[in-house]
């Protein structure tokens, strides 16, 4: 299908998509976030190939890292990908004809796909090629799928609570900090929900069982149920709130 049978706004939203991709893909901190998961990743793989550590542990310790390290930079990429440009944002969307939806839309598609393709394609190859070679790997296929699928949901919610937030909060680092709290929070809460004890085992939750085969559906429906429901309605908010915005 060609530009001229599209829709105006389907034609901007694909239009904004491939601009505000192209934009994050230049930027340093995603490069950068990138150089330092691809070392992550080779150094995962030298350590489960010499040490007898269970790769479930080992997995489950790089996905916390990247929940709260990556996290942070995945706040701070969606979180200012509105609120930077509100400055001239009601010019260049009368001038040139864009619509509020599509402009919110395509934000939220590439801030994702981007965020996506920078973790699964680091971390489902060191996954794969740990349980491979490692000296004592206790990890299956199917759990490692799920345990991906978990985080690969995650960071899309992420992702579209940061948007949002920048939607709400003209101050891009108001967003970045309230949406730190409660991101930073969420995971506090988890691991005291969860975690059977306190020490470097304990904190990992259910996490290492997940990556062995062992969830159980019905919680693992019930966790993909929740990102579901937050995915199909942060966009819905983030648009009205936009919408109802005076630029």
């Amino acid at each position: 299908m060609n530009k001229q049978a599209m829709s105006p706004n389907v034609s901007t939203f694909f239009v904004m998509l491939q601009y505000d991709v192209s934009i994050l893909l230049r930027s340093w901190i995603i490069r950068f976030w990138f150089s330092v998961t691809f070392i992550a990743g080779i150094v995962a793989i030298v350590v489960s190939s010499y040490y007898a550590d269970d790769t479930s542990f080992l997995v489950s310790w790089a996905l916390l890292l990247y929940a709260a390290l990556g996290g942070f930079v995945v706040l701070v990429i969606s979180t200012s990908a509105i609120s930077l440009e509100f400055s001239f944002l009601g010019d260049t969307l009368i001038s040139r004809g864009i619509a509020p939806t599509p402009y919110v839309l395509a934000k939220l598609a590439a801030r994702a796909l981007v965020i996506l393709t920078l973790f699964n394609v680091i971390v489902a190859p060191t996954a794969f090629i740990m349980q491979t070679n490692a000296i004592s790997n206790d990890m299956s296929v199917f759990g490692i799928a799920v345990a991906l699928i978990y985080w690969s949901f995650m960071l899309m919610v992420l992702v579209f609570l940061g948007i949002t937030f920048s939607v709400i909060f003209d101050n891009t680092l108001v967003g970045v900090v309230v949406l730190a709290v409660v991101w930073y929070g969420g995971m506090g809460g988890l691991i005291f929900i969860y975690a059977p004890s306190w020490d470097h085992f304990g904190v990992l939750g259910n996490l290492p069982l997940v990556l062995q085969g062992k969830a159980l559906f019905s919680e693992i429906w019930t966790i993909l149920g929740a990102g579901l429901f937050a995915l199909i309605t942060l966009p819905f908010v983030a648009v009205r709130v936009f919408n109802a915005r005076d630029l």
